[in-house]
């Protein structure tokens, strides 16, 4: 058997099959057992090749620069092997016996075969010095067939062969649409009509999948996930209200979560968080092209409506508001905030139906109805330019998390009969503080993770930012105001210590991140090491992105552990946070991953071999 001829990433010209047209492609692996390329052209299709298919860049370039299509059809017809030479017809006249013999010489077939290359228009990097391609998609060709021509009684036939690009395709440049005349001679036996094999564009490809895996479970994971995780938030607050460990599986009082005038007091808190973030103030970036491909304008006024928050919070209680109302009727609050998502998720699915197929997330389609109506349609739904997914990702909830912090604070002073706070409630409301005020000072970074970019919006993230987010992330905190906790000076330091190292790693990756997207060549980044992929990206493999794969949610776990450790060991419920974080960032850096694994595909296994691990290194 002989050897690998081309190296692995090695850019070579390979044959389409069926055809004698050559595409650049890219050199997947190599089989010795089958002596086969898998190779990956531009569009990203991978197919295995023969050795004989595949041939040098440097075989197809012409140093000379470049040739008319008549030049070069001419010169292909004077050195094809195997074809006779003879005198053209309109340089010396023929007699009238020569035209006979002639004559009988063409009684066999002749084909002449126009071939127009195949121009690719999908991938979008940079190879070889390219220039780069904004279009989404393939451009879509066919292959139509001239009608066989009777020429003046000599029984010769032409065969016209076209590869046309589609009607949409307006301009094709003239160096790339080169018509080659090929010519085979005629044989004794009659010749055989040949069967012309379409060349396969991107819509008429076989696809892996139509459609994408379904996620969470499935149809039955959604549906467990709508019914049973409404009264698990209600069950886990009313578990903290309890003061007697004997107490903990008391009956949740359902009769008793129904308040309109909660409601109502719920509603403000949208309408008012509504006008903060339809504020004009902050900049306006664009968003990464979501999976529609059309890029959105987000206004970074986050920080700005914490700070309002934070002032109307003090007017409040300047005019002496009562604020422990919230803490009295947080069951309720925890309720209203279910109804509300509710209501959301069906208006969100019910106006899905109006919008554009493009518009639609990769679970739109999948899926049956309870699938659907958990991860959401509609991708970026919009009320006359007010954005429903962005506002309430980062506003309502969000900042809701650290405003109810403040009023267990508040609440463990009087139920607990204390001047000052515990050390325990100042620790979960600073880091959880410095969390939240982190992520809306740097909110140019929301705009690309895998909620604004990737899902739908549906139940999932109508439920979770109003409810789940708000309720159950200040369960440490409302926790605390029945269960006071007494922390050491140094054990208070060692977890001020945990909280600063995952700040620095979340921050510290994040802002590396970041800077990287927005300009790869930054003098700053310049000693980090990157691997090239196919679409023209780099992935860094080094600095945080070089220890794990996924440094960012390292760092979040190392915080989460640091927010629930001042709760002490008493009881499992204050845990309940940093183990459902665990589960969500390990499912979230496997979705990640499959993502990843589809737009960079061989890329992204090399990339994988440098970065062995997803979160802790030499661990997982």
């Amino acid at each position: 058997m002989s050897g690998q001829r081309f190296e692995n990433g090695e850019d070579v010209m390979g044959r389409w099959p069926g055809s004698s047209l050559y595409y650049e492609v890219r050199i997947a692996s190599f089989d010795p057992q089958t002596q086969l390329y898998s190779v990956r052209y531009k569009d990203g299709t991978e197919l295995e090749l023969k050795d004989g298919d595949i041939r040098t860049l440097h075989s197809f370039r012409n140093k000379k620069g470049p040739v008319s299509p008549s030049r070069r059809r001419s010169r292909s017809r004077s050195r094809s092997p195997g074809r006779r030479r003879s005198k053209s017809p309109s340089r010396t006249p023929k007699s009238e016996n020569q035209s006979t013999s002639i004559l009988k010489e063409l009684q066999k077939e002749v084909l002449k075969v126009h071939l127009t290359p195949l121009r690719l228009t999908e991938y979008n990097g940079k190879w070889h010095g390219e220039a780069e391609v904004n279009e989404t998609n393939f451009t879509r060709q066919r292959v139509t067939r001239a009608k066989a021509e009777e020429e003046n009684e000599k029984t010769e036939r032409v065969l016209r062969y076209s590869l046309l690009p589609k009607k949409e395709e307006t301009t094709v440049p003239k160096e790339r649409n080169r018509d080659i005349v090929v010519e085979e001679k005629p044989i004794e036996k009659a010749v055989e009509q040949p069967r012309v094999v379409p060349a396969v564009t991107s819509q008429e490809r076989p696809v892996m999948c139509s459609c994408p895996p379904l996620e969470f479970g499935g149809s039955l994971g959604a549906l467990l996930s709508v019914v049973f995780m409404p009264p698990a938030v209600v069950f886990l607050l009313n578990t903290c209200l309890q003061t007697d460990a004997a107490d903990f599986l008391s009956p949740v009082p359902y009769a008793a979560l129904w308040d309109p005038h909660v409601l109502g007091f719920f509603v403000l808190w949208l309408i008012l968080h509504a006008l903060f973030f339809a504020l004009p103030v902050g900049k306006v970036v664009v968003g990464p092209a979501p999976a529609s491909g059309k890029k959105l304008q987000y206004r970074l006024n986050g920080f700005c409506a914490l700070l309002l928050t934070a002032v109307t919070g003090g007017v409040m209680l300047y005019l002496q508001i009562d604020l422990l109302y919230v803490y009295r009727n947080f069951l309720q609050f925890a309720a209203s905030g279910t109804l509300l998502s509710v209501l959301l998720s069906v208006y969100l699915y019910v106006r899905s139906f109006r919008a554009r197929r493009e518009d639609l997330s990769p679970a739109g389609n999948a899926g049956t109805f309870v699938y659907r109506f958990f991860m959401g349609r509609e991708l970026n739904p919009h009320i006359r330019g007010f954005d429903l997914k962005y506002f309430f990702a980062l506003r309502p909830g969000l900042i809701g998390w650290v405003f109810f912090n403040g009023i267990m604070l508040l609440a463990e002073m009087h139920v607990q009969k204390r001047e000052l706070p515990s050390v325990s409630m100042v620790l979960v409301n600073s880091f959880q503080l410095l969390y939240v005020a982190h992520g809306l000072w740097n909110e140019e970074g929301a705009v690309a993770c895998m909620d604004i970019v990737h899902d739908g919006f549906g139940f999932m993230l109508a439920f979770g930012n109003l409810v789940w987010l708000p309720f159950l992330y200040s369960l440490q905190a409302f926790y605390l105001v029945n269960h006071p906790v007494e922390v050491s000076w140094p054990g208070a330091a060692a977890i001020v210590a945990l909280n600063t190292l995952g700040y620095i790693i979340f921050r510290g990756s994040n802002n590396q991140k970041l800077n990287f997207r927005k300009n790869p060549n930054d003098p700053r980044l310049a000693h980090l090491k990157t691997i090239p992929t196919s679409t023209g990206k780099k992935l860094l493999v080094s600095g945080w992105w070089g220890f794990v794969r996924h440094p960012h949610y390292l760092g979040d776990l190392l915080m989460a552990w640091a927010w629930c450790l001042p709760c002490g060991f008493t009881h499992v419920l204050p845990y309940f946070y940093v183990i459902f974080l665990t589960g969500l960032l390990v499912h979230r850096a496997i979705r990640d991953e499959q993502l990843c694994k589809a737009k960079y595909g061989p890329d992204w296994e090399t990339y994988c071999q440098r970065v062995p691990y997803r979160l802790v290194k030499y661990i997982y």
